[in-house]
């Protein structure tokens, strides 16, 4: 007896062997008796002891693998599970005494390197099921505008209980600014076919690009605004009338909406935020030339 004999074997019960969806091998109980070389009806005789009084080793055996005595007296219409297959061809192989055989013993020397599972996927050419891609987690968006806004208005009014309507100067502008910026973002949205952004440079800035912009100091939002009309006039100069430190002034606004400008704008802010100090910088240019104060920016 050889592995080529074994082989030859076990091209002869393939058709008792299968492999359902999950890989679990399963091989009628002719399959496996045919393997260990052993009567088929001695091994059913066998396996019905697993309900009497006096069960037979090979059942005990069986039992100890965590099988139950119910299910082993359904193999005989199921099939047997590929891991009990292993522990009958272990058992005639070397513990079944007179009974044992080389055929049993072959056998298992042609699974145990791998398993006895892996051993019948690779008879049957089972492959595992490919794994279906995993759907790319949605990106979260913004609720509407006006939901926004709602919600933004209820919490200035519990805001405005907690502090007993006494804000800081800077964030009540903050809370101005914010609820006039989803006004006109809600405007411009209901306006039909409008794709249009425009934006204050500071508001850019801060929104876009997510940068702090100082109310002082040497890259102070005055400077920053001057810095873009001094140095980057083309980007636009167009002016809107809007609210700026509680007061209405006109301040320069871009067309943010513009592949260019807005790249433009964010070339401007990196080298305004980049240089030691800008206010040099623009009064070399002779931004500061004229005594008239610069329009303010947002």
């Amino acid at each position: 007896m050889s592995q080529i004999e074994i082989a030859q074997i076990i091209d002869q019960i393939k058709q008792e062997i299968a492999v359902d969806a999950s890989g679990h091998g399963k091989a009628s109980i002719r399959a496996t008796a045919r393997l260990a070389n052993i009567d088929a009806t001695g091994l059913v005789r066998s396996l019905k002891t697993a309900v009497d009084n006096s069960r037979s080793k090979l059942v005990e055996k069986i039992i100890r693998k965590g099988f139950e005595a119910v299910e082993i007296l359904g193999w005989s219409q199921s099939g047997i599970p590929d891991i009990a297959v292993a522990t009958i061809l272990h058992y005639y192989g070397y513990e079944a005494g007179k009974r044992c055989s080389e055929q049993a013993r072959l056998a298992c020397e042609a699974f145990e390197s791998i398993g006895v599972r892996a051993w019948i996927q690779d008879i049957m050419g089972w492959t595992k099921p490919a794994t279906q891609p995993q759907e790319q987690p949605t990106t979260p968006a913004l609720p509407p505008v006006e939901q926004r806004l709602h919600t933004f208005v209820q919490a200035m009014k519990t805001l405005a209980e907690l502090t007993g309507g006494r804000l800081n100067p800077y964030m009540e502008q903050n809370c101005k600014d914010f609820a006039a910026n989803l006004i006109a973002d809600y405007n411009r949205q209901s306006l039909i076919g409008t794709q249009e952004k425009w934006m204050g440079v500071v508001n850019f800035a801060e929104i876009e690009l997510g940068k702090k912009v100082p109310l002082s100091g040497a890259h102070y939002r005055g400077h920053l605004g001057t810095w873009v009309r001094t140095f980057y006039p083309h980007l636009g100069d167009r002016q809107e009338t809007r609210l700026v430190n509680g007061v209405q002034q006109p301040i320069y606004v871009y067309a943010c909406h513009d592949p260019a400008v807005a790249a433009g704008l964010t070339k401007a802010i990196e080298e305004f935020f980049a240089h030691p100090s800008p206010s040099a910088a623009l009064r070399q240019a002779g931004a500061f030339a004229s005594k008239k104060e610069p329009v303010l920016t947002k």
